[in-house]
């Protein structure tokens, strides 16, 4: 009897561990950043943003955190806006800030995770920048 009653408590226990990590979502996270210009930044994201981080209505809310955090008091001006899909990179999304100046090493955060960093240049070298970064069309 005491095997039996080890089977009833053993099976359902490993059953509910393989089901807790199956369930298991890896959260979104910051692919890669660039600086377009001194207003602008733009953010490559493995996952599409939610619509309610998209959604301009949350501004309003008091409780209102937003889902990009920067250093050097740099601040979002706006939310995320995505940019048009080129057939190879996606779910890239441009973020207005107050401002960016050469020369310093910023960071960005998406919810608290680790922080990617990134830099502003003068104009001309952050066009090459960004050109290399998605070609000559630009």
């Amino acid at each position: 009897m005491i095997g039996g009653v080890m089977k009833s408590i053993f099976i359902p226990t490993f059953m509910a561990a393989v089901l807790a990590v199956s369930v298991t979502v890896e959260a979104n996270k910051i692919e890669s950043v660039i600086a377009v210009d001194y207003l602008n930044v733009e953010v490559m994201m493995k996952e599409p943003l939610t619509e309610k981080e998209l959604d301009p209505r949350q501004v309003e809310d008091p409780d209102y955190k937003p889902s990009f955090t920067f250093n050097e008091g740099v601040k979002a001006t706006g939310l995320p806006i995505l940019q048009p899909s080129d057939g190879f990179h996606e779910n890239v999304y441009r973020i207005p800030v107050n401002g960016l100046d050469i020369d310093i090493i910023y960071r960005i955060s998406y919810k608290g995770q680790k922080p990617h960093t990134f830099k502003a240049y003068e104009s001309g070298e952050m066009k090459d920048k960004y050109r290399e970064r998605y070609g000559s069309y630009f």
